[in-house]
């Protein structure tokens, strides 16, 4: 695998509309790992983690409708998950949470970065030209003749 893969998957560049929206992209890909992730947690009986969990799943389908408030407090949320996972040392968890944490900030960056890059593309107007419209004919003043 070459690193500028991994690089781009980690910090997508981000030139165009489509670059931005694949970007997005990464919010609900990210929601989606962290109800994978915290299904455990729940199931073993706390449940104060499901309000978490719905939060950031509800984040992960409005980014991918590209809703910049979702993004941003999906990264809220992803927030203290990085704080808390700091004190165990390098853990799944820390890295789980830095690359959810991550992967929260290019939806952000990708969701503000959509609408400039929509904005600043022009639109393609089209016009339709009609044929000219014949001219009138004569007959109202020359009745016809029998």
């Amino acid at each position: 695998m070459d690193f500028k893969n991994i690089l781009g998957f980690f910090w997508p560049t981000i030139h165009d509309a489509e670059s931005a929206k694949k970007a997005a992209d990464q919010g609900f890909l990210a929601a989606m790992l962290y109800v994978f992730l915290a299904l455990t947690p729940i199931l073993s009986g706390q449940v104060a983690k499901i309000f978490d969990v719905l939060v950031v799943a509800l984040c992960g389908f409005f980014t991918k409708r590209m809703w910049r408030t979702a993004a941003i407090v999906g990264l809220v949320m992803m927030g203290p998950e990085l704080v808390f996972a700091l004190p165990g040392g390098l853990s799944f968890r820390l890295a789980s949470a830095a690359i959810l944490t991550l992967m929260f900030v290019n939806a952000t960056r990708g969701c503000f970065l959509y609408y400039r890059y929509a904005q600043a593309t022009p639109v393609q107007m089209t016009v339709e030209v009609l044929p000219p419209e014949p001219p009138p004919t004569q007959e109202k003043d020359n009745p016809p003749q029998a």
